[in-house]
């Protein structure tokens, strides 16, 4: 039998004075186990709460039980019960509640969880708002991933974490191949037993989540900037047949080399690009070169380069490739070029409608030239009249 827990009320309202609002509960530094919990459940103090975390309190299925089936925790958003001892069981409780509906965040690493509570979960239709599940540091292996995998009760779950819980290849590619998870963004698998294989398959079905994610509704912009992509996510976004009407892809501040440009310049679907942004990665000039010899990029009007480690060869490359003849803005800043490589473009034949960067050609040039003869002829008429007048008023005064 659970021992009575004295002054909750008192620790609750001191709760609330830390977290500065009647919303949150931290229970970090104070120790409740399963009597305060339960205790907690019952008060209601707690019907506005929308947060709580209670951590390290070694606090077991009672627990979760209060939590679950408690009238004043209705409005729970967020629960965290970081390294306890809730269990399956635990978790069969939180499944089966019909009263935490509006939880969204549901963080329960390191409490003794096997398949089984991954199970619990995966059948339950309670979780339908999770955006987070956290269930790192537990004993799920194979077949508990597997059991998530194939639920369809978890619609909109972007975060899943499953760090060090005894998961291979099987589980990894499990997930992967799912098609219940459109919305995951961020699945943490460290230290488990995944090989590349494993790790790979993880990183293609999170690339995939993301196009469809960013892709703008008429199918024509996709922004994947700063997203730590690779030439691995490079030749996934390659190979996605859903880019056919694709015009602008924006991929500045990645990863992505020489290996992930040959990718897209390779795509048989990324064929009515007019904008394309690399700023910010590595492709060098080899990089350039695959763009700019890609039928794929020969409707493209706005091309960013710009910090690639570019030299002089890259921009030759530009230069001399016919299939650039419709680029209308070249970024190239942050580059190692120099005055050759700036030239080649300045005079390329096939660069003549850029509009930036701004180039002095020789025919801006020579027109300029033409137009200080034409002043200067004129200038000089002005003056002839000026003494024929000055010559006719002298013989007038004569």
């Amino acid at each position: 039998m659970t021992k009575k827990f004295y002054n909750i009320e008192g620790i609750i309202r001191n709760g609330f004075k830390l977290s500065l609002n009647y919303e949150t509960l931290d229970f970090n530094f104070t120790k409740l186990g399963d009597a305060g919990v339960i205790t907690l459940a019952q008060s209601k103090s707690v019907r506005r709460l929308k947060r709580l975390i209670i951590p390290v309190q070694k606090l077991g299925p009672e627990s979760a039980k209060a939590i679950a089936e408690s009238d004043n925790l209705a409005n729970l958003e967020y629960l965290k019960l970081y390294k306890n001892k809730i269990g399956d069981e635990g978790v069969k409780y939180f499944a089966e509640s019909q009263k935490l509906n509006r939880l969204k965040s549901l963080r329960l690493a390191w409490n003794e969880i096997s398949q089984q509570g991954a199970r619990y979960i995966a059948d339950s239709g309670n979780f339908q708002s999770l955006t987070s599940l956290v269930l790192s540091q537990n004993k799920l292996g194979d077949e508990g991933v597997k059991a998530l995998a194939e639920t369809k009760n978890l619609p909109n779950l972007e975060l899943l974490d499953l760090k060090k819980n005894g998961i291979t290849d099987e589980g990894a590619i499990a997930l992967a191949n799912s098609p219940n998870f459109v919305t995951l963004q961020s699945i943490d698998l460290t230290e488990n037993q995944l090989t590349e294989k494993g790790k790979e398959a993880i990183g293609g079905f999170l690339v995939l989540n993301m196009i469809r994610k960013r892709l703008s509704e008429d199918g024509e912009v996709l922004d994947l900037s700063k997203l730590n992509l690779g030439d691995m996510q490079a030749k996934i976004i390659a190979d996605f047949e859903g880019l056919q009407d694709l015009k602008k892809l924006y991929l500045e501040l990645n990863h992505i080399t020489a290996e992930g440009v040959k990718s897209l310049a390779e795509s048989p679907y990324l064929k009515n690009l007019i904008l394309l942004s690399l700023d910010r990665n590595q492709i060098g000039d080899e990089g350039v070169k695959w763009i700019v010899q890609s039928e794929n990029f020969a409707h493209l009007e706005t091309l960013m380069v710009e910090n690639n480690e570019i030299t002089n060869e890259g921009l030759l490359a530009i230069a001399e490739s016919e299939l650039m003849s419709s680029l209308l803005r070249l970024y190239i800043e942050g580059n190692a070029y120099d005055d050759e490589g700036w030239e080649a473009l300045r005079d390329s034949e096939f660069l003549q409608d850029l509009e930036y960067p701004v180039f002095e050609r020789e025919e801006e040039e020579a027109e300029e030239e033409e137009e200080e003869e034409e002043e200067f002829e004129d200038i000089e008429e002005e003056e002839e009249e000026e003494e024929e007048e000055i010559i006719e008023d002298d013989e007038y005064t004569q």
